[in-house]
């Protein structure tokens, strides 16, 4: 990237841009389809005049890519006679451009830059967006009655204007608890309903007689709405942090699809009689469509040539595979898992089809949080219980002493106001919060909630090698040996290898790709997992795969053969890459403490070498694996501390089995949404951050816990003692969440978090 801005005089972004850059997009591996720019082209094309064009953008981190693009737009003619608003918390811009302005030339150039534009997806309504609203409105009630509380406490005792800031105090105190002091209310007469303890239920009670107190303290007693600025700012404060772990929910769910900032799930497109692979966005009703055996299907298809064998456990939960015969409909969604490829014909266009509620749809996590593991349900059940034993033994205590009930109320209101949840409901999800931020800067999405809790007790780590390890995308070596091939087997060879997603059938597809003769035709092909391609034509068998299975035992150098009866016609090398400074990340694991050991289905020998270079002894570096002796491998090594990380399907029957995983499969969200964390930055990084982050945040936590367990037992004191009168409650209270938070803050701030050693 540095080198196509210097060469295009855009050097003025490094000016504008601080702190380290960000993974730059990988701009050799993305094939990007644009069939959604041709249509907003052909709806300009019947328009005249200034044309308004909404896109979604991914990639903007700062103010120097703002201006990188808004520059380009410029270059591109559109700052003479149109506009471009970008919105960068949204990832939108919008165009209002004339029917002169080349946008297909702008997308070009701004994706060239490592950027993504895709059309505007519609955006409903999220559960955070009410809650702010309401944080809004309660924080702001919450400053001015501590405006005016201080004036009070300052020694405003009478007068005309202590009325009007008494009545002020109390009506905003109205509203704070009908905004938002409803929905702690509303959640925890719904838990106990359902005979549930949970955090909300001492808030709420805390609210109430809070509330109830200062009414009758204000019309029945002394006149003057005694704990209602306490009571505001409690509410603001429990507002925040019932936003902060809804806004953390919204983001691991909706993370999925806005992962490479529109639908980045990629399929095989068979037109003109070539096999390309395409972005599903650009799908559209009628396009003819290539499922390789382990690919998704995108779209509900009408199966044209063989019959499908499907697993619709996304669908309905049932992994049994399903036989789709010619004719029948696919539903979007299914999994190839037979071992033949089908083509079909999509009834759909992507935007209409079911898979992306599905894809919106993680089992992995599904209802949990971030803050749901049982060790933190236990201690909120403690916690409720704990608070409201204290708090009815305080009433009943000071009613048998004083026999006045509003002085036992009085007291009771203290200990619930008082003893503040906010390790529970601002400091922790802030902490959360702040560390996924961090993670998704550094290219790390996390997909389940309590993942960061369970990765602390992983001992051992399983990686898979092609894909995780490398690259993954493998190349041929010398492709002399296909110019021998005749024009029919060329053919069949690139008709075999497109109806595989193994990578070292890609590798031999690109490889033909060119070739007068390599055109899509029909062909009835079988995949074995592990082995190869077999396809019979006029009475010949044809295989494409590993030496010793494809026909012969010894065949040079190449690691995949093409044979004819068995007898080889072509025999080919791949090679692929380490990730970038793998081997320095796998000595960091080493160091640390953790077990390492690489599982994989590519030949022992590729894998011990591989393993060799990464300084891993043989006996760890295990090749030849099917998928279910991977398993088998997890299950017997202690699987309860295992992160496995892998990139295939073929590794998810073994990610069942491990304790934790991730992928580096940003192309494949199908497998982001069965993994715990997955990740786009080039190198293997990301393994040991996330390690060493979920230590550092137990740390916090088990300190903000610390704190607040000190706080409230000092508090709790002073409470049950009936010292606690409202103006220590409006100190303490405020002060211990202010601690918290600003604690919290400086420790997981990105200074504090140190990523690298």
């Amino acid at each position: 990237m540095h080198a196509i801005l210097t060469k295009a005089g855009l050097t003025r972004y490094y000016d504008l841009r601080r702190g380290p850059g960000l993974p730059p997009a990988d701009l050799e591996s993305r094939r990007i389809d644009h069939k959604w720019l041709e249509l907003i082209e052909e709806g300009r094309a019947q328009q005249s005049g200034i044309t308004r064009i909404e896109l979604d953008i991914q990639g903007i981190h700062c103010a120097a890519c703002i201006w990188l693009i808004e520059e380009l737009f410029r270059r591109h003619g559109g700052s003479r006679a149109g506009i471009l608003s970008i919105n960068p918390a949204l990832g939108r811009l919008e165009l209002r451009v004339s029917p002169d302005f080349p946008l297909s030339d702008w997308v070009d150039s701004v994706e060239g830059l490592g950027y993504l534009l895709g059309p505007a997806r519609s955006t409903a309504a999220r559960p955070s967006d009410d809650l702010l609203l309401r944080v809004g409105i309660c924080a702001a009630l919450a400053a001015n009655v501590m405006i005016f509380a201080i004036a009070i406490y300052l020694g405003l005792r009478e007068g005309p204007i202590y009325e009007i800031l008494n009545q002020l105090s109390y009506a905003a105190g109205v509203l704070a608890v009908v905004v938002g002091g409803s929905v702690f209310i509303g959640s925890a007469f719904r838990a106990v309903r359902r005979r549930m303890l949970h955090l909300d239920v001492p808030i709420a009670l805390g609210i109430v007689l809070a509330f109830a107190g200062s009414t009758y303290s204000f019309f029945f007693a002394s006149g003057h709405a005694a704990y209602i600025d306490t009571l505001t700012v409690f509410v603001a404060l429990m507002l925040v942090g019932r936003w902060l772990q809804q806004r953390m929910l919204e983001r691991n769910r909706a993370q999925l699809l806005a992962d490479d900032g529109t639908e980045s799930l990629l399929t095989r497109e068979v037109k003109d009689g070539i096999v390309r692979i395409v972005h599903c966005i650009g799908i559209e009703e009628g396009d003819r469509l290539l499922i390789a055996p382990g690919d998704l299907v995108p779209v509900e298809l009408r199966v044209l040539d063989n019959p499908a064998s499907c697993s619709l456990d996304w669908i309905d939960g049932e992994s049994r595979p399903r036989r789709f015969d010619v004719g029948k409909a696919v539903p979007a969604g299914a999994f190839n898992v037979g071992g033949r490829a089908f083509s079909g014909i999509a009834s759909t266009n992507f935007a209409a089809s079911s898979l992306v509620g599905l894809l919106g749809r993680d089992p992995a996590s599904q209802g949990d949080g971030p803050l749901a593991t049982h060790w933190w349900a236990r201690l909120s059940r403690y916690y409720v219980v704990g608070v409201i034993t204290l708090a009815t033994a305080g009433i009943t205590f000071w009613w048998w002493r004083s026999g006045e009930a509003l002085l036992a109320i009085e007291v009771g209101t203290a200990i619930l106001v008082v003893t503040c949840p906010c390790a529970f409901g601002i400091a922790a999800p802030l902490a959360y919060e702040l560390v996924l931020t961090q993670l998704r800067r550094a290219g790390i999405f996390v997909r389940v909630g309590d993942f960061l809790d369970r990765v602390r007790g992983m001992r051992r780590i399983v990686f898979d090698k092609t894909g995780t390890l490398t690259t993954g995308m493998l190349e041929v070596v010398d492709a002399s040996s296909l110019e021998t091939l005749s024009d029919r087997e060329v053919r069949l060879l690139y008709n075999m290898a497109a109806r595989s997603a193994h990578p070292k059938s890609v590798a031999v597809r690109r490889a033909l790709e060119g070739h007068e003769a390599a055109r899509f035709t029909e062909l009835e092909v079988e995949e074995e997992t592990g082995y190869g391609i077999r396809a019979e034509h006029r009475g010949l068998e044809y295989k494409l795969g590993a030496p010793s299975w494809a026909g012969a035992a010894s065949s040079g150098d190449g690691d995949v053969v093409f044979s004819v009866d068995g007898h080889v016609v072509a025999s080919l090398l791949t090679d692929e890459q380490l990730r970038p400074g793998a081997r320095g990340e796998i000595e960091k694991l080493e160091d640390e403490g953790y077990q390492l050991a690489i599982l994989s289905g590519d030949a022992p020998s590729r894998v011990t070498t591989l393993g060799a270079s990464l300084g891993m002894p043989t006996e760890v570096c295990i090749g030849g694996q099917s998928p279910e002796q991977k398993a088998a491998y997890v299950r017997e090594h202690d699987p309860a501390a295992t992160l496995l990380v892998g990139d295939g399907l073929n590794d998810q029957v073994a990610m069942r089995e491990a304790a934790c995983s991730g992928t580096p499969a940003v192309d494949r969200p199908f497998m982001a949404s069965r993994c715990d964390f997955y990740f786009v930055s080039p190198g293997l990084h990301p393994v040991v951050q996330i390690l060493r982050v979920s230590d550092t945040l137990a740390q916090v936590v088990r300190r903000i816990l610390a704190f607040a367990i000190t706080y409230n037992l000092v508090a709790v004191a002073l409470a049950m003692a009936g010292l606690m009168r409202p103006w220590v409650a409006a100190v303490l209270m405020p002060l211990s969440s202010l601690i918290t938070l600003a604690y919290t803050v400086m420790a997981l701030s990105k200074k504090g978090l140190r990523w690298r050693s």
